[in-house]
């Protein structure tokens, strides 16, 4: 399996990341993301190690270490309820 992870960005966020201001990612619970990330959710590590930002569809790129994938019903910038939570490391470029 491939331990990269690729996402893109709106550009704000992108640089948010790119910062260090914002340290999580966040995705809807939706059908989409839940059947990828549930398999995660036991508490163990999540099966990416890296996640590759994409800039929109520029060729802007940023990896960040992943640390830990989870269901979260904390306040988010996407401002729902309970979203999936991706905890980022440290940005590696």
């Amino acid at each position: 399996m491939n331990d990269i992870l690729h996402l893109v960005l709106k550009h704000k966020w992108f640089e948010k990341i790119k910062s260090g201001e914002k340290t999580s990612e966040y995705r809807e619970c939706k059908p989409f993301w839940d059947k990828r990330f549930m398999p995660i959710v036991d508490g163990t590590k999540p099966m990416w190690k890296y996640i590759v930002f994409h800039d929109g569809y520029t060729n802007k790129i940023l990896k960040c270490e992943l640390l830990s994938v989870a269901i979260t019903k904390e306040k988010n910038d996407l401002n729902k309820n309970q979203v999936w939570e991706l905890k980022l490391g440290n940005v590696l470029n």
